[in-house]
């Protein structure tokens, strides 16, 4: 018995690749309101398709609608000016900042409807054909191949140059900013065009360079790209310095956290948000200086909260004179060191510091005049106090 099943690897009958050519030209009258449909179905089934301008959209969709129903009448492949045309779509693409997912989507979309459009023509116009048309789904999937393949690669050749570019420029950046001396003007070319405000608020995230090797930086350079915000990042000397506009600098650290193989985790400093380029390069100072005090279980530390010790960090060595009796007590009296920390943090009360410390107020009391008697420094004064802090805050004996 002969098989009713068509044959998919056959050409089409003259008459079948007649009534094609029909149903092409009928579909090609109506496309510029089919394209604008189609259009549509790609924007709601792709949602981040809004970013690509409507305009731009519905002239390509028109330009791939006519090129497919011509190849289609003809039985021909794509020819060269498709193939470039795909090419600069993958480029075009990837610029705008859409997935290779979303770009096969919207081609499945549009050769899905086209598709069903042929079809359509078909059953109303040359029914006694429909059968033999299963072969042009062997002719639409070599078209999609071959146009999917070339924006592909197109898109991948985008990407990897953007992502050089970028590089690049963070890092050409990023060494304006620390230079020595700095100069703030060569840096507004390259942060307009990695997509900053030169005059908006920066925030600088700094990390130890020894704990980001290329590989490791590069993954976070890509995570960077997924979060909300312009955020960019590079190695500047024994740093990789991170910079942020409109961020959650949170969600940096976790993204930080998420490829530092280190435990507890990474160490970061996290400088102030500042207003413009020269703000940008005193939250890189902040975010530098809140780094040099991350350790232990302290890993991710704020300038914001540790301001004291870690904008005098720098001078420990030549202040050291002046505190070398407060360090040298703290490290053999700590209980009187803990007196002090108390008497500050519970707002200058002896009987609530004492309590915290379950001691009795004489006893606190007691503690705080040893200190000053082995120190120098009275805590109960403001200077004294104010002494007594930096030191233990400078050098802290754990």
């Amino acid at each position: 018995m002969e098989s009713t099943n068509p044959d998919l690897s056959a050409p089409l009958s003259d008459a079948a690749r007649q009534a094609v050519a029909r149903i092409c030209a009928h579909i090609t009258e109506d496309l510029p309101a089919a394209s604008h449909e189609i259009v549509r179905r790609i924007r709601a089934e792709i949602p981040e398709y809004a970013v690509v301008p409507m305009e731009e959209h519905r002239e390509f969709v028109l330009y791939q609608g006519r090129m497919l129903l011509a190849g289609i009448a003809e039985q021909s492949p794509p020819p060269d000016e498709h193939i470039a045309q795909a090419r600069e779509l993958g480029r075009r693409r990837a610029q705008q900042g859409l997935s290779i997912e979303q770009l096969l989507g919207a081609y499945h979309v549009t050769f899905r409807e086209a598709w069903h459009m042929i079809l359509r023509q078909a059953t109303a116009d040359e029914p006694e054909h429909v059968g033999e048309l299963a072969y042009l789904v062997v002719f639409l999937w070599t078209w999609f191949r071959v146009l999917m393949g070339n924006a592909s690669e197109a898109y991948g050749e985008e990407l990897r140059r953007a992502q050089v570019t970028r590089a690049t420029l963070a890092h050409r950046l990023f060494a304006e900013l620390t230079a020595d001396p700095v100069q703030v003007e060569p840096a507004v070319a390259p942060a307009q065009a990695l997509g900053y405000e030169a005059d908006g608020e920066f925030q600088a995230l700094c990390l130890p360079g020894e704990d980001w090797p290329d590989d490791r930086t590069e993954q976070l350079r890509q995570r960077l790209t997924t979060l909300p915000g312009t955020l960019h990042c590079a190695t500047a000397g024994t740093r990789l310095l991170v910079l942020g506009q409109r961020h959650d600098s949170d969600r940096v650290v976790a993204a930080a956290e998420a490829i530092s193989p280190s435990a507890p985790g990474t160490a970061v400093g996290i400088g102030l948000p500042r207003t413009g380029l020269a703000g940008a390069v005193d939250s890189i100072t902040d975010a530098t200086q809140a780094l040099s005090q991350a350790g232990g279980q302290q890993r991710v530390v704020r300038f914001a909260d540790a301001w004291l010790a870690a904008g005098l960090g720098g001078q420990a060595a030549r202040l050291a004179p002046l505190f070398a009796k407060a360090a040298a007590t703290a490290r053999t009296d700590f209980h009187l060191a803990e007196a002090v920390v108390a008497f500050a943090d519970h707002g200058l009360s002896v009987a609530a510091a004492a309590r915290a410390l379950h001691l009795h107020p004489n006893s606190l009391s007691y503690r705080l005049s040893r200190w000053h008697e082995l120190t120098g420094f009275d805590p109960r004064s403001g200077d004294g106090l104010v002494a007594s802090l930096v030191a233990l805050r400078l050098y802290p004996t754990g």
